[in-house]
Order: C-alpha cells, then structure tokens, then sequence
C-alpha cells in the first residue's frame, strides 16, 4: 500500500520526525494521509488522524461502487459495509455510520479495476494516547501517524510488557494477500518471526491471551 503522509502545522515549527513515507511538522499539526488500496485486493487500514467526522460514511470517500469495510467486533466477528452509489453511502447503515478512531483499524477490499486512494483530514493525536488490548483477537493500529514496527511504535512486545508465550501479530501483505504471522516466544522476549515495519494509516490483528494497553506520549514537538 502505498502512503503518503504531509501534516501541516497551524503555528511556525522544525521538523521533529520523519520517514521515507511520512513528515511531521510542529505545533498543533493537522494535515491529510494519502492510502492506496490496490486494485482487487484487500488492505488493513487505520485512519491516523482526528477528523471533523469520523464516520466510515464520511472517511471512505469517494470509492467505487462495491467497495467494502468490514469492521471486527471482538467475539462477535465481523459486520460488513459495502458502498451503495444510489445511496452515497455504506449500507447497512450501521456500518456506514460507525466510527473509526486512530488505534483501531478495519479490513477493506476494493474490487475495481483501479487503485483507489483514500484521504484522512485531521488533526494529529498527542497528549498520552491509549489503546485498550483484549484478550482475544482484535484490529488494531498505533494512534500516532508514523511508520516502524509495532514494537517500535510503543507496542507491547516482552514479557515485562505484559505478554503471553503464544500471542501473536498478524500483518497483511498487500502484495501477496496473506498475513505475516509472528508469534510471541519467552526465550527470545520478544516477537519471531521480527515485526516488519507498518505503513503510516496501517492496521493489523492482534491476538493475546491476557487484556494489556498499547500507551505512548506524543507530542510533535518531541
């Protein structure tokens, strides 16, 4: 998936952090992430910016007729959303008007001929941010809009850190349209296979046999 990620700064700033894909500016900063969902293929996608409205409705625009959101319900499974032109909208409605906040995340699957490049408008989460992990399995995505690792980007990944031989990542591959598993392993402390990096707006599946939080300070002055 490609990404292209430019925050914008409501005050005068230095740069304070950067990837080959992403660019932050302080203070204060909002801006727009750019996804590209391959065609015919399916993607994990978090939207990483507070918006004016963050419904799937007003988030996932414009997109081909078809194009779907499927939105994971821990112990539940998923509900799936697929867009409806007649209406201008994700039917059923209780997709279409669900919210998707930085920290979670959702499965799309575009089934056009063309890549699609969805937008997110926002402003950038600071403060201390904290991501609520279930046990079980769940979708989830770092609320600060930078690239890495998970474990890079504040993720639980040792013992120390509250995890469980066992628990497990699992990272979609756009490229071949299958996860990359890693598994939690006591004697290394830490993920094997090792993470690989996540795009800036990427989600992914976690899977935990104990509840933990995923919390990391953020400013963009840091």
């Amino acid at each position: 998936m490609r990404t292209k990620t430019l925050l914008l700064i409501a005050a005068i700033g230095a740069a304070t952090a950067a990837t080959s894909m992403a660019q932050v500016f302080s203070v204060n900063a909002v801006g727009y992430v750019n996804k590209t969902i391959p065609q015919g293929g399916f993607a994990m996608v978090s939207n990483p910016l507070i918006a004016a409205t963050n419904t799937i409705n007003a988030l996932f625009q414009p997109v081909p007729v078809g194009f779907q959101v499927f939105i994971y319900t821990p112990g539940k499974g998923f509900d799936v959303g697929t867009f409806d032109d007649l209406e201008g909208a994700f039917l059923p409605a209780s997709v279409g008007n669900a919210t998707l906040m930085p920290g979670q995340g959702v499965f799309v699957k575009n089934p056009s001929s063309s890549d699609v490049t969805i937008t997110f408008v926002g402003e950038v989460p600071q403060g201390t941010l904290t991501t609520e992990l279930v046990a079980g399995l769940q979708i989830v995505s770092s609320q600060v809009p930078q690239s890495g690792t998970a474990s890079d980007l504040g993720l639980p990944h040792t013992t120390a850190g509250g995890l469980t031989v066992g628990d497990q990542l699992y990272q979609y591959d756009i490229s071949t349209q299958k996860y990359a598993v890693s598994t939690f392993d006591d004697l290394e402390d830490n993920f094997l296979p090792a993470l690989k990096p996540l795009d800036v707006g990427e989600a992914f599946f976690l899977k935990l046999a104990k509840a933990n939080t995923w919390t990391r300070d953020f400013s963009v002055n840091q």
